[in-house]
């Protein structure tokens, strides 16, 4: 007992006295939280099991001789001694040794598998698929009674009406629940529909009740499986060697959903608007006019070159003939010259008659040929002139029709030409279009979109059983 009164000071002296010297030598089991490596090299955190907390520390030159370290979440069994830190007059066990627990013993256990499964090559990330973006079908491997099936169901009921799932139930937890989590994966691949991603999930628990995740049997199923897995097995800070060979690892059930499908709003959004569509399509249409304009002129032009040539090669014929014909016109004038001057010398008047009769003759039939020749060329060029502009119409018909065969397609297409023929567009307040009787409720305002405009409604009564 202490007689009369003492300062703070002095009562917290004894006390650190009595608790150093009371607690010199103790052994402590319980769970790491609260880990904070501090810049001086010490280690601080609290140990705590159901009931109540501790604090402790492990001083950097006790830290740099251990050969095991504590983790965050584990459990361990901690050998040191109670100290009293005056200034907060609170007290933490000084920690000089930690052993492995029999938590810490699957922490052991759960490295070595985690080394031998990386060694195989189920960890490298080249084996991963890629999730799809917009899956039609998806795939649950869980337990149907878990908590973790109402979180995936609510994320998912947020997304697309059309979007189906599958569930394949199984024990997440116990002896025979790793057996029967492959054989739900399994199951899933054999379906004649088989879904597009596969969520395996199960809510938080202690490493003991995550074990079946790290069992080889579950994570050679997921490295086995052409269906890309994601993982949501537990909370954000639970790993399991199920989430390393997974395609995808989410932090929680409702995560792994979340990350498995966009929601409406996210589908929305990555919609162009009408008035997009509509200038997409005025693009398109005057695109197809210019494309027509250039292949236009650009078969003028070819038509306008190549008639220029024929004509250029008609032209060259010609004065080649006629050159042809002049020199032999020229060569016959000379011989005619040659015999007029020999018959001269002779004076045989009826010979030269005669001589002069038949070059006449002849001279008429070689005009005769050349001009024969000069009207056989002018025709086949002709000829040829027709075809080519023949060609060339034709072949700009075809383009024509072609391009009102799009116009007509795309007008097709158009959003507002079925809306033109008298049916409407409905949408609730949310703008989510109404597309069944169940989706209304008497009351209720509704959005109404016509070809021309829009308006506003209110629905009077839902009749029951209506068609």
């Amino acid at each position: 007992m202490l007689e009369g009164p003492v300062t703070v000071s002095e009562l917290t002296a004894r006390i650190k006295q009595q608790l150093e010297q009371g607690f010199s030598h103790i052994k402590v089991i319980g769970e790491v939280s609260r880990l904070v490596r501090h810049d001086s090299g010490h280690l601080y955190f609290t140990i705590k099991d159901a009931g109540a907390s501790l604090s402790a520390v492990i001083w950097r030159s006790t830290l740099e001789r251990m050969s095991l370290q504590p983790e965050e979440g584990q459990e361990y069994i901690f050998s040191g001694h109670i100290s009293l830190y005056e200034p907060r007059g609170s007290y933490q066990l000084m920690v000089r040794r930690v052993e492995l627990s029999g938590s810490g013993a699957l922490a052991a256990e759960f490295e070595r598998k985690k080394q031998e499964f990386d060694k195989r090559g189920w960890f490298d990330a080249d084996r991963k698929q890629p999730a799809p973006e917009l899956p039609c079908h998806i795939g649950i491997v869980t337990s149907q009674t878990a908590a973790a099936l109402q979180d995936i169901n609510k994320v998912l009921a947020t997304r697309p009406g059309w979007l189906k799932r599958t569930l394949s139930p199984t024990a997440v937890q116990g002896a025979t629940a790793a057996k029967g989590i492959a054989r739900a994966i399994q199951r899933l691949q054999n379906l004649d529909d088989r879904p597009d991603v596969i969520l395996v999930a199960r809510g938080g628990g202690s490493m003991e009740d995550l074990w079946c995740f790290n069992e080889e049997i579950v994570v050679q199923a997921m490295v086995d499986c052409p269906i890309p897995v994601i993982t949501g097995i537990g909370h954000e800070i639970d790993v399991t060697l199920a989430d390393f060979a997974a395609d995808v690892r989410a932090a929680t059930p409702s995560n792994a959903a979340e990350l498995a499908c966009p929601d409406r709003d996210n589908l929305r959004n990555r919609l162009p608007r009408m008035s997009a569509l509509q200038q997409l399509l005025g693009r398109h249409v005057e695109h197809g006019h210019r494309h027509l304009a250039n292949t236009q002129r650009h078969a003028q032009h070819g038509w306008q070159l190549a008639q220029n040539r024929r004509h250029m090669h008609a032209e060259r014929l010609t004065g080649d003939l006629v050159s042809a014909f002049q020199s032999q016109i020229k060569r016959n004038r000379h011989n005619l010259s040659g015999l007029i001057r020999h018959l001269a010398g002779q004076q045989p008047q009826i010979k030269f008659i005669q001589r002069e009769r038949r070059l006449a003759t002849a001279k008429q039939r070689l005009q005769d040929v050349i001009h024969y020749l000069l009207k056989q060329h002018r025709g086949q060029i002709s000829a040829c002139r027709a075809g080519v502009i023949s060609e060339l119409k034709h072949g700009s018909q075809r383009r024509l029709d072609l391009l009102s065969g799009l116009e007509k397609r795309l007008k097709i297409l158009n959003p507002y030409q079925v809306l033109s023929r008298g049916y409407v567009l409905s949408m609730d307040e949310n703008r989510q279009v109404v597309t069944s009787r169940a989706m209304l409720e008497s009351g209720q305002r509704l959005h109404l979109l016509y070809h021309d405009g829009e308006a506003d409604a209110r629905v009077e009564t839902v009749p029951d059983g209506a068609t």
